[in-house]
Order: structure tokens, then sequence, then C-alpha cells
């Protein structure tokens, strides 16, 4: 062995044994550059003493055999990580990134799966950013099947906490890159020269031992001023908040300390409060704000009465649709914890899927998995693209959102009233299947109940009669709307028209008017004359028909 590679081993050894004294992160330097060695480890801050060591020695090894006779060369471990290099690169930003994944997939709603795994990562990068010792672990639940683990670390050598954030939101991405919208796996880990971010489905880490955290360690002399000065300032924060959380702890359930809940952390109690601890699904603000390029005009989808909604993009590919609620008005915030509390909580293929939530201070913003043909009314009412809406695509939404309406009223294990169904509340996916969105303006009711007394709320020209004149909601509601948005799907346009003349503005008086005139197939649209059956068109009608006739009889007694 020649001696370059001797004083190497040397070196390396050394790091790895002061490792124990240096409480799981440590630096070394032997000679100059280009000759010199420059030595980095940092062990997991959960990792004990004995852990710390154990990976170390093993890292090593690794290290030594791997790269052999390399100028450089780092290793990550179970625990560690180790670094050495013939130039300094201590403080300096390092995100060439490692990304590793276990072999099992996720087969249960693996876009769900990803967004929590997002969510979590992102989550713990944020209180990672807080303290110098730059860690954070946690846990979330994605479904009722898993429970998701993660950690994130920067090494303390990166004394810039935009630099340990930027480092992080790099390894997140890297991590998440490799999986397709349908894809996701039940562990992963991306490690840089700089940071390290993981996550199981199992727990992989030790709860952090008490301690105080470190002031972030730097390249330069132990006697710099500034640094011993920024130490000093930060042992005394720490002091001081850790006798406030003492004092608190001894006092605080005698009502002598009842610290104030901030705006968000009111509104986040009281989603919690809503949906239930078993329901993780709080997106970060700043994550939104990223996907969706700050709200870019660009990616504005549309907007309804509650607020605007807009196109977003994950780091892993995967599209979603961001609403946000105007925060001016109380029914906005009614519409986000019905939404929350609802959508959250049932799960049918011809229902829009909740993905998250967001409620930090005045915003409430509501994230949707995106679907790319966006709703019913932009194509079925378009002169052009209502072709692409043969009768068999047709019938298929129609069968759809009845699948859809039989779940909420019947099969869930939530009655649900949605007050809302129209063309616009209808969303389609790339292969034209619907699902029913906008659950606002929704109302739960109980299994024995017929009916509700309760204020009005929906879209005119799709309301029932018995609701809009007698305020009496009840699963009949629906069933009316449903009619309507029937009828708009055959005849290919609006429940009213205010363009049309007179005569044929109202939807449901043209229909009424042909069928009683015996030229019912006159309403049928050409978009779809050569592809429909006649038995089901015939059908179809017949459930519009019904709509119709309860219209016409309450318009007749009132």
């Amino acid at each position: 062995m020649n001696q370059h590679l001797m004083q190497r081993y040397m070196f390396l050894n050394n790091l790895v044994n002061n490792t124990s004294s240096s409480n799981g992160f440590n630096t070394s330097v032997s000679g100059q550059s280009p000759d010199g060695a420059y030595g980095l480890l940092q062990c997991w801050e959960d990792a004990t003493v004995e852990e710390c060591l154990s990976y170390s020695q093993d890292a090593n090894t690794t290290i030594r055999r791997v790269c052999g006779n390399a100028l450089g060369g780092r290793k990550w471990r179970e625990k560690c990580f180790i670094r050495y290099q013939n130039f300094s690169f201590f403080g300096i930003l390092d995100t060439q990134t490692r990304v590793a994944y276990m072999i099992d997939e996720v087969k249960d709603q693996p876009y769900v799966f990803t967004a929590a795994v997002l969510n979590l990562l992102t989550n713990l990068s944020g209180e990672a950013f807080r303290f110098p010792i730059r860690y954070s672990s946690g846990s979330t639940t994605a479904s009722t099947n898993y429970t998701i683990y993660g950690m994130v670390q920067c090494w303390r050598d990166l004394t810039s906490v935009e630099d340990c954030k930027f480092c992080l939101a790099n390894a997140i991405r890297n991590l998440l890159d490799a999986t397709a919208t349908s894809t996701a796996f039940e562990g992963g880990a991306a490690g840089s020269g700089s940071c390290y971010a993981r996550y199981e489905t199992y727990p992989f880490f030790n709860p952090p031992p008490p301690q105080l955290p470190l002031s972030p360690l730097t390249p330069e002399k132990t006697s710099d001023k500034k640094g011993l000065v920024l130490g000093i300032v930060s042992g005394l924060l720490v002091i001081l908040m850790l006798c406030l959380f003492a004092i608190r702890r001894k006092f605080g359930s005698a009502g002598l300390w009842i610290p104030a809940l901030s705006r968000k952390e009111k509104l986040d109690s009281e989603v919690h409060s809503e949906i239930g601890q078993e329901q993780n699904i709080n997106f970060s603000l700043e994550n939104i704000k990223i996907t969706t390029r700050n709200f870019h005009e660009d990616n504005k989808l549309g907007e309804g009465g509650f607020g605007s909604v807009y196109k977003g993009i994950m780091p892993n590919g995967v599209q979603i649709a961001v609403k946000k609620l105007s925060v001016q008005s109380t029914q906005g915030k009614e519409q986000f914890l019905n939404e929350v509390k609802l959508v959250a909580k049932i799960q049918h293929r011809n229902l829009v899927k909740l993905l998250g939530c967001c409620a930090e201070g005045s915003e409430r913003l509501l994230v949707y998995e995106h679907l790319v043909n966006k709703s019913l009314d932009k194509i079925v009412f378009h002169p052009q693209r209502s072709k692409l809406l043969d009768w068999p695509k047709r019938l298929k939404i129609i069968l759809g959102v009845a699948r859809g309406l039989l779940y909420l009223h019947e099969d869930s294990h939530l009655r649900i009233i949605h007050r809302d169904i129209k063309a616009r509340n209808i969303l389609l996916d790339e292969k034209m299947e619907p699902k029913i969105s906008d659950f606002g303006l929704a109302r739960l009711i109980g299994q024995d109940e017929s009916h509700v007394e309760t204020r009005l709320a929906g879209t005119y020209g799709y309301m029932a009669p018995e609701y809009a004149m007698l305020g009496q909601l009840s699963c009949k509601a629906d069933v009316y709307s449903f009619g309507v948005v029937i009828l708009e799907i055959i005849c290919g346009r609006k429940n009213a028209d205010n363009r049309l003349s007179p005569q044929f503005q109202s939807l449901i008086e043209w229909v009424w008017k042909s069928y009683r005139g015996g030229k019912i197939m006159d309403v049928i649209d050409k978009a779809i004359m050569e592809s429909f059956s006649n038995e089901q068109v015939s059908r179809c009608i017949n459930v519009g028909r019904s709509t119709i006739v309860i219209f016409k009889s309450f318009e007749n007694q009132f």
C-alpha cells in the first residue's frame, strides 16, 4: 500500500473514531489542497452513540473498498454519511443526489400515497429549517392501509437555512420524480452531499434524545468571534425556550398559562375537529404555491361562485386541481369545512377525489385530482367539442353519475345530498368517466329521515320544486337535478339559454312542448344522430320527462 493511501486510511479512521466526542458530527482536515484531505462525517440525529459509531465504521470500510485510490468519495449508510475530498467542501451546498427505492409498489391509490409522502417530507423540512441540528422526523396516514414514516436532515456544516431548504426540496423532488402517476413505492431515500430525505411504511428512526440544539459548524476557525457570538446567543435562546416549556408543563394544566391560538391554528383545529385525526391531508401553502406557480393566471382552470380553480403539477408529475376559496364571506369558510368533512370520508370511482387541503392564515384551499377533460359543460354545450361525445359516451356519463348518486344516497356510510348537481359539477377524466365534484353545499341526512328543512342553496333551473318552493330537502332533489342534466346531455344545450328565441329559452318547456306534440325526437342533439340507440335514448328521456312532470305539477299549484 502506498504512503498516500495509508495516510488517507488513517485520516478516515481518525474521523470515525472521533465521532463519539463530536455528538454525531465531525469534520477533519489533513494537509493542504490539492494534496490534503478534507473529511466530513454526519450521523442522523436519532442515532445513538453506539449506532453512530457502528454505522460510521461500516461506511468507512465500504468507502475505502469502493473508492480505492480515488481523490474523493462519499457513502450513505443506514444512520450516517461520510465523505472525503482533496479540497475543502465544508459549508458548500452540494445537491448531487442519489435515489434508492424499495421494490414493493403501492397498489391502493398510489397518487394519494405519493401526495401524502410529499406532504409529510415537505412539512418535516419546514420543521428542520427552524433548528440548528437541521433534523426532523414524523409520520402521517395516507389511507387506511398505510402509515408513512419520514425523516429529513441537512448536514451541520450547512450554515445557511436557505441552502438547507433548497437542498431538501431538491432531494424530495428527485425522490418523487421517478414515480409516475400510477406508480408509488413503499419506501425510498434520496441523499446528496448536503442533506438526506427518507420515507418508509414502517418506523425506521428512533425518537431523538432531548438535548440542546447545537449551533451550526463552519469551516472557519473556532476563534471566529462572529460564530462564537452566534453560538452563545443560540444557546441562550434555547435555554430560555426550555425554561418556558418547563413553566408551561408545570402551570399550564392549572390554567395559569393558556397560550392564545393564532388565526391559522384556530382554523387548523377546526378542520381537524371536522375530519378527525385519522385523516392527515394537510398541504402547505408554500408547496401549493410552487405547484401552481403562485396561482399564475395561465394555470387558471375556471371560476365558480366561491372562488377560482388552478392547475398544479407536483414534483412527481402528478397534476392537481386547487380550488382557491374566497375568504371574503362566511359561505366560503362553510364550503371549505363542508368539503373537507364530507369528501375526505367518501370514496367512489364516480366521485372526484380530494387529495388534501390547506388552511394557513386567510387562505382556504382544496386540492383535488386533476381531470384532463374538465367539466361536462365545457364539452357537451360546445358546438365543436360536443362531437367528441357520441351517444355511447353520453350514456356512459349518465350511468356514471347515476352510480355516484346512488352511492351518496344509499351505499355510503354517510347519507349525503349533493344539492348542486349540474353539468359544471360533473368532471370527466381521460376516458370520459364522470366524477361528481363540488360538495360545498352538500348536506348529511339521517337514514331514518325523509327530508330536512334547510335554507335554500343550489343553482336555479336545477332545483327541485318542492325544495325551491317549500324548503324541503331530500334525496329526490338530487334526482330532479340529475333529470335536468340528462336532458342537457341528450339535447346538447343548456337548461336555460337567453340567446334563443323565447319559446326555446327554457329547455324544460321546449322538451315538454315537443313531447306533448309528439315530436320528442326533435330535441335530440344533432351530434349523436348517427350513433344513438332509439331504445336507450327513449329510456333516458323518460327519466328526464319525469323531472318535467314534477316541475309542471308544482308550477300549476303555485
